[in-house]
């Protein structure tokens, strides 16, 4: 059994390591799920595939000659923060992304992106949604290079 002092003195620490977790005494994650989906774009043929029109939507706000958008691949990694991840693209091109600040209480993400052919560029986004970003490649097809990022989790279960 246990004395006072020591019962204390592990309350204490209890209450050290509850306060050290942050608020509602759960650590942040040590990891950040990112997906990354590839998709072609371009003028012609007309045609989206159904799994892209939400964000067909928002890429033709920008670039309204689109008409044709192509679901190549998604993929995913754990990363943990200011840890760079490369995502496989295609034409045998990749992205960079750095987790900056995961979720805060507001489901906002900072990340850093490198994109084939650009430089790298720092951007605040909502957890749970993707984010298109029209690169500069171009297939040998005349496809534009499309990628959607999205980080988990987000906090509240979203």
């Amino acid at each position: 059994m246990l004395g006072g002092v020591a019962r204390r003195v592990l309350g204490f620490l209890a209450l050290v390591v509850g306060l050290a977790a942050g608020p509602g005494g759960a650590p942040e994650p040590k990891k950040v799920k990112v997906t990354v989906i590839t998709i072609l774009a371009g003028e012609h043929p007309a045609h989206i595939d159904a799994v892209l029109v939400h964000i067909a939507k928002e890429v033709q706000k920008k670039k309204p000659e689109f008409k044709y958008f192509k679901f190549e691949c998604a993929s995913c990694q754990s990363l943990e923060v200011n840890t760079p991840g490369k995502f496989c693209l295609v034409d045998k091109k990749e992205a960079e992304v750095i987790i900056k600040q995961p979720a805060d209480k507001n489901n906002n993400v900072v990340l850093v992106v490198k994109p084939p052919l650009q430089g790298p560029f720092e951007y605040e986004t909502v957890c749970g949604k993707f984010l298109p970003i029209i690169t500069r490649h171009e297939t040998k097809s005349g496809h534009r290079l499309i990628i959607a990022i999205c980080v988990q989790p987000c906090k509240g279960g979203k």
